[in-house]
């Protein structure tokens, strides 16, 4: 059997299309424009007051943009930021938008504080 070309390409975005799973947005949030390291430089840089940094995120922040709830995007990059959150990014619609991965993970369950001992 000959591989002609276009049937190797049809195979080709048929395995691209098995790799990437998609994920529902769960919450509402806003992303910023841009891949996963817009958003860990936009949360590392909070206290930079530099000229150039608040313009950058004046920018980050004008071009916000709110995330549908129940669209089925495909996670394609993933980060820390400098405080330990995890943010994620994905295609909507024609573009890269980041955000933090809660918006499709849900909040990260936090422990509660020991009890108090009641007094005696």
């Amino acid at each position: 059997m000959k591989l002609t070309l276009p049937t190797a390409f049809l195979a080709l975005l048929l395995f691209a299309g098995s790799i990437a799973s998609a994920e529902t947005i769960s919450y509402t949030f806003t992303g910023l424009p841009g891949a996963v390291d817009s958003c860990k430089w936009f949360d590392d840089n909070l206290n930079d007051r530099d000229i150039g940094s608040l313009t950058r995120q004046t920018d980050l922040l004008y071009n916000r943009v709110a995330l549908p709830v129940d669209q089925q995007v495909a996670i394609r990059g993933t980060a820390l930021t400098e405080r330990g959150e995890q943010l994620a990014d994905f295609d909507l619609g024609k573009r890269t938008i980041c955000a933090p991965a809660s918006a499709i993970y849900g909040p990260t369950p936090e422990p509660s504080e020991s009890p108090t001992p009641l007094p005696t």
